[in-house]
């Protein structure tokens, strides 16, 4: 072990004073004396061999070491305080932050979870979202609920369902055009997801078995699938979509399938999260809710 380790003590109180740029101020969060302060910080010049601060009126200023070695101080006692977290478990009750899709969260998850809250009251949901696959072991998240076929080996992870693909449109737009058949589909604008993937209009033709002429068809491409829902909602054409998206608003007439045909297989949702978060027992009782709310909507 490199034998300059031995002085942790010391490099907590040059922690705090190089925060505070303040020996008074450091000595107040170590609840000891400036001039004990003072002594550490001179004992720890001297074991290095380098000047760490210089007197700059009433302030303590870092020397270009000194702030070298805090940004490795900060982030070595940062490492260890994550570690503390790791190790000590947190009671069922607390905050529990969730991640998903914009689309997910917006038309499916966030409009249930009051059913959560009455639950579990002592259970704060936090949802954040991003399109990113992040690393739960590292990130401030509990639970990643994600679309799409990547993995995660370092964390746990769970198939929750796959979704088929199908177009959607206003039941209005079905009794204007009369649309009865795929081939009839170049009288409406299209509109798409921005990088669709197998979830395009192209690949749904083939599985549709009708001839796909794109320049004769008429385009709108969008970012989310929510966007897409909701301008075929306003009568502006037709888009791709999943069942869970649009399963209730079909059931309220609000949207419409004009055609059988389906891209399968669909999108594959995920539940990711650490086994060895402290946050495991509140990760639990989310996880086993949510698999029950979709077993519910029958897509599990």
């Amino acid at each position: 072990m490199d034998r300059r380790l031995r002085h942790i003590s010391l490099l907590r109180c040059f922690d705090a004073a190089a925060r505070h740029q303040s020996y008074s101020l450091a000595a107040q969060e170590l609840s000891i004396t400036q001039a004990a302060v003072s002594q550490q910080i001179r004992n720890l010049e001297q074991h290095l061999a380098v000047k760490l601060f210089v007197r700059e009126s009433r302030k303590m200023v870092l020397t270009q070491q000194g702030k070298t070695l805090t940004e490795y101080v900060g982030k070595a006692f940062d490492l260890v305080s994550r570690g503390f977290d790791r190790i000590q478990v947190e009671p069922e009750e607390g905050v529990l932050r969730v991640t998903t899709s914009f689309s997910f969260a917006s038309i499916w998850l966030v409009p249930r979870l009051w059913k959560f809250a009455k639950l579990y009251p002592a259970i704060s949901v936090k949802i954040l979202v991003t399109a990113d696959l992040e690393d739960l072991r590292s990130a401030e998240l509990d639970i990643a609920i994600r679309q799409g076929d990547s993995t995660q080996n370092a964390v746990y992870q769970e198939a929750l369902f796959v979704d088929p693909v199908f177009p959607v449109c206003s039941p209005k737009l079905i009794a204007e055009t009369k649309l009865d058949s795929p081939e009839q589909i170049s009288c409406c604008q299209l509109i798409e997801v921005q990088g669709p993937g197998r979830y395009s209009w192209k690949n749904w033709f083939a599985a549709s078995g009708a001839t796909f002429r794109q320049e004769q068809l008429s385009w709108i491409e969008v970012y989310t699938w929510e966007m897409g829902i909701n301008s075929v909602m306003a009568g502006q054409g037709i888009c791709l979509a999943s069942s869970i998206l649009t399963q209730e608003m079909i059931e309220k007439g609000l949207l419409a399938r004009p055609f059988k045909a389906q891209i399968e297989p669909g999108l594959q949702f995920s539940l990711l999260y650490d086994e060895e978060s402290p946050r495991l027992a509140r990760i639990r009782v989310f996880s086993d809710w949510l698999k029950a709310e979709l077993k519910l909507a029958g897509m599990r």
